[in-house]
């Protein structure tokens, strides 16, 4: 009898994931569609395994090389495993990761969530296996409900995936394929079992989230979803990731005040603060709308949480152009920024272009992640001596304390041990070794959730 039929035997597999929360998502799934027919055991990255899955990125050539390393190690650390990459890079390029030998499996976006197939044949076939199938250009939402989200406080819930923008930087359009939604009713359902399996945040996520609908016909949009599950859930506090600028409009901003369980907090996928490297890089708004929005969220709340993605060094950026972002920023009320330098994704449009000088990108990422630690000392420290709500997170390595995170994502150190996930009412009161700190802290039972923000 083969081997990967004895049901007596287990299969190790650790998982890997890179990159973003939607790959953070898809590899739930993965673990949630593990063959059945075999007794597979979950076992941490760290630890000896049958099989290591590597769930990859691909938006920075970092993310690339990260995954290749990874795969090295592992083959060095375990010669007898089998070794797969999946997700981005290997529905991108999948060429470049059959070559390598330590691979034994290259699988695409389409073909990862059926593991339950993949993995069997993984493991009796002797020559590596490839399965990489292009997008259809009607493509539907493949949806999995998972019923757990391992080691972490708050669940993420994808609503929406794949993009129809062909921005000049980005390959996310040939590595996650068209823009497709999840049906309304699947994502409460996947709310529902979250909310009973204890989780008290949750994060929606996906490609282009302001896209969200559009395919299915679902006319309220994000807004009309957002709005129907922050009613539906009352006591889940909801928090929203990436979205752009101009999708960030009075009808969504009416929901901060409608819904006290909505974070008052915005990440802005904005890239640049110049008109004329907006229009290079193909994104559909221009810096006025970037500051607009900014403004219009800062103004519902006092303590409106606002983070940025920011891209230096995008090719031809001129001395001004980055001053207009670095000036945009400084006058806006950001409370924090993600500073990427460009990197050059094969087949863009933006890698036929004349690249800034290295050593100028390395000292304009410097001022921006200057500016940007500047913002978030201002604003953490206007929290301090108001309440706020906050999720606790994990221990850190300050003794007798633990990480929390408010609802308009600022860090905040706690006193005592408290258990991932517990809601608490803080009341910072200063700062330790540059990090928010409360002695103040109170439980927050699920019935007072609701409203508790500041």
């Amino acid at each position: 009898m083969n081997e990967t039929r004895n049901h007596s035997r287990v299969v190790r597999v650790a998982f890997q994931t890179l990159g973003c929360r939607l790959n953070q998502y898809d590899t739930e799934v993965m673990k949630s569609r593990l063959p059945h027919d075999l007794q597979c055991r979950i076992v941490s990255w760290d630890e000896i395994a049958d099989v290591y899955i590597i769930n990859s990125c691909t938006v920075t050539g970092k993310a690339d090389q990260k995954c290749r390393k990874i795969a090295r190690q592992v083959r060095r650390r375990n010669a007898d495993a089998k070794i797969v990459v999946t997700g981005c890079y290997a529905q991108a390029q999948p060429e470049v990761l059959e070559a390598m030998p330590e691979l034994d499996g290259v699988i695409g976006i389409t073909e990862r969530d059926e593991i339950h197939q993949w993995l069997p044949r993984l493991l009796i076939e002797q020559d590596k296996l490839v399965e990489v199938s292009q997008f259809s250009k009607r493509l539907e939402f493949r949806s999995h409900t998972i019923s757990d989200f391992d080691g972490r406080t708050r669940a993420l819930v994808k609503i929406q995936d794949g993009c129809d923008l062909r921005c000049t930087y980005c390959l996310i359009w040939k590595a996650r394929g068209p823009g497709r939604s999840r049906s309304v009713e699947n994502i409460i359902e996947q709310i529902a079992v979250f909310e009973r399996q204890g989780f008290r945040e949750i994060v929606l996520t996906g490609v282009h989230m302001g896209s969200y609908g559009r395919d299915i016909g679902w006319l309220p949009g994000l807004i009309g979803l957002v709005d129907r599950v922050a009613r539906l859930f009352p006591d889940m506090r909801f928090r929203l990731s990436s979205i752009h600028p101009n999708e960030v409009g009075e009808d969504l901003l009416r929901l901060f005040v409608l819904h006290a369980n909505l974070r008052p907090y915005l990440h802005l996928s904005m890239q640049s603060g110049s008109d004329s490297v907006l229009r290079r890089m193909r994104r559909p708004y221009n810096a006025s709308e970037v500051e607009a929005a900014v403004r219009a969220a800062a103004d519902l709340h006092p303590y409106f949480g606002i983070g940025a993605d920011v891209i230096v060094g995008f090719p031809e950026e001129t001395v001004d152009e980055f001053e207009q972002t670095r000036r945009m920023i400084d006058q806006a009320p950001f409370s924090y920024l993600h500073v990427f330098r460009y990197s050059p994704r094969p087949g863009t449009k933006a890698a036929a272009l004349q690249d800034v000088h290295t050593e100028i990108v390395t000292e304009r990422s410097a001022v921006l992640r200057t500016l940007s630690l500047r913002k978030r000392r201002a604003f953490e420290t206007r929290l301090i001596g108001s309440e706020h709500e906050a999720i606790v997170e994990t221990d850190r390595s300050v003794p007798g304390r633990c990480h929390a995170t408010t609802g308009h994502y600022a860090s905040v150190l706690v006193p005592g041990h408290w258990e991932p996930g517990a809601m608490v009412q803080v009341r910072p009161n200063g700062f330790l070794n540059g990090i928010l700190v409360a002695d103040e802290v109170r439980v927050l039972p699920i019935s007072q959730t609701a409203g508790a923000e500041s």
